[in-house]
């Protein structure tokens, strides 16, 4: 009798042993994403995505990206400092002090948007793109840096390890803080010329694109001698002078005007003189203006801008086809985050046009990448996520408040605050009547839009489900955590 439970136990342990194999070779060949391509729109909640898809489509929901087979939402917050310098997280546990989002809050009026429990606060830029590139909650500020101020290993840095090679494209400054939580590593995300020196000299970035320059102002000479320059976003002068003067500075090619970018753009993967490197600096030191921005015509940003700034500054299309037939030529793959960092910079300033011009240039971004992923890879092996790292300006439609004081601002003491209401059915080329009531970042859900191999990882890190969000936004309600952007690039590539 003993033999035969022996023999029992033995064939069990077998069995599961087999069963623990078989899982292991499925999971060895479950298909993983070579290419991770990550379009971050800074500062675009849904109403502000809804106002760009009626502004190019005239649909609430018309955007190529809105069609992506995975839907969901996302919960941006960071982690609070307590007076006493304590710093405590964790969601698993009293979640009424650490959950950042709760959608009971958030309905009940608009200052729901700024409701935080004890441990978590509304985010900013860089506390937001380090947990999307590290899977780490910090505190504001922070560029791939702990709470307890240690420096963290960011997918930038995974993909490196992996042989894999890792490009940045932004409409803001180079080493601002979604680029810089992208690549970079500094406790304060105020610290541009350390960061900007960190990208150009220190790491192993392959692409690096986006504005800062020290010459230029929307395409235009600055009317100053160099000594007057600002040269804080590109690491300083001595570097700067150093990688402009393009003789292979690193191993970088460099290049800041638009035929440039352009033709970087026209050329396809396999082209034999593709750059192994390209560091492209646009000419403007502050934000690039979107030169494509207009929904059908393409001559009223020339009446907008002027032919000078559009002869000279790169669409966001033109720098984003231009990065991935670059990376393309690593045969182990890509990290390429992509972001629009002026719609934020426009919902601050609660200027709705502005906003819809700035999403339109990221929007037909994305679309470039789609079509270059079908023509030159394929969805087999590359997964495309489209996220922002916050809401900004707290958007809602036409009739969500009565202007009692006529002042153009919402105040909740001075005015009455109705319902809230959705952003208009618009026509397509015209601006959504819409209504902010803040100027500020808040804590509502953002989209996430994704499709390709590993998609579905997303349902793998629900935290919470919206039903009001839901029904509102039109998706299952489900929200992830910022983080866990980072955790479903990680799954899907498979680098740990």
């Amino acid at each position: 009798m003993r033999k035969l439970a022996t023999r029992v136990l033995v064939l069990v342990f077998l069995a599961s042993a087999f069963l623990a194999l078989a899982s292991d070779v499925a999971k060895a060949d479950e298909p993983k994403a070579k290419n991770v391509i990550l379009f971050i729109a800074d500062g675009n909640g849904y109403n502000s995505d809804i106002m760009g898809s009626y502004w190019r489509t005239g649909e609430e929901f018309g955007l190529e990206y809105n069609k992506f087979p995975v839907k969901g939402a996302s919960a941006h917050f960071m982690l609070h400092k307590h007076s006493d310098g304590t710093v405590e997280w964790d969601p698993e546990k009293e979640p009424e002090k650490n959950m950042g989002y709760v959608g009971e809050e958030f309905w009940k009026g608009p200052q729901g948007a700024n409701w935080r429990p004890t441990n978590t606060q509304t985010t900013d830029s860089a506390a937001s793109a380090t947990a999307m590139n590290t899977g780490v909650k910090t505190l504001g500020g922070y560029v791939n840096i702990s709470k307890t101020g240690e420096k963290l290993e960011n997918f930038a840095d995974k993909n490196y390890k992996a042989g894999r090679s890792v490009g940045v494209v932004t409409t803001a400054q180079i080493s601002h803080a979604t680029p810089a939580g992208a690549s970079a590593h500094n406790e304060s995300r105020g610290n541009y010329q350390q960061i900007g020196y960190e990208q150009i000299h220190d790491l192993p970035l392959t692409v690096l694109m986006g504005s800062g320059h020290p010459a230029f102002s929307n395409g235009k000479k600055v009317d100053k001698p160099a000594d007057e320059w600002n040269y804080n976003f590109v690491g300083g002068r001595e570097l700067w002078e150093k990688v402009s003067k393009n003789d292979g500075y690193h191993g970088w090619t460099f290049f800041d005007d638009r035929p440039d970018f352009a033709a970087l753009a026209a050329k396809t993967p396999g082209s034999a003189d593709l750059p192994k490197r390209v560091l492209g600096v646009v000419r403007t030191t502050g934000d690039v203006p979107p030169i494509d921005g207009d929904a059908d015509n393409p001559d009223s940003m020339i009446e907008r801008w002027g032919k000078e700034t559009v002869d000279a500054i790169p669409s966001l299309t033109e720098m984003t086809v231009g990065a991935l037939n670059v990376l393309s030529q690593n045969e182990n793959g890509f990290y390429l985050m992509v972001e629009g960092g002026n719609i934020d910079h426009a919902n601050h300033a609660n200027n709705a046009a502005n906003s819809v011009l700035e999403h339109a240039g990221f929007s037909k971004a994305i679309d470039a990448a789609i079509e270059w992923v079908e023509k030159y890879s394929s969805w087999d092996e590359t997964i495309m996520i489209m996220t922002a790292d916050h809401e900004t300006g707290q958007i809602w439609g036409a009739g969500t408040y009565d202007d009692d004081n006529d002042d153009g601002k919402f105040k909740e003491k001075d005015d009455t605050f109705n319902e809230f209401m959705p952003v208009p059915a618009t026509e397509k080329g015209k601006v959504p009547e819409v209504q902010y009531l803040s100027g500020s970042h808040t804590n509502a859900l953002v989209p996430v839009y994704i499709k390709g191999v590993g998609a579905e990882k997303y349902y793998d890190f629900v935290r919470g489900t919206d039903e009001k969000a839901g029904e509102f936004w039109k998706f299952d309600g489900k929200f992830i955590f910022n983080s866990d952007i980072y955790n479903i690039m990680s799954a899907a590539s498979g680098i740990k």
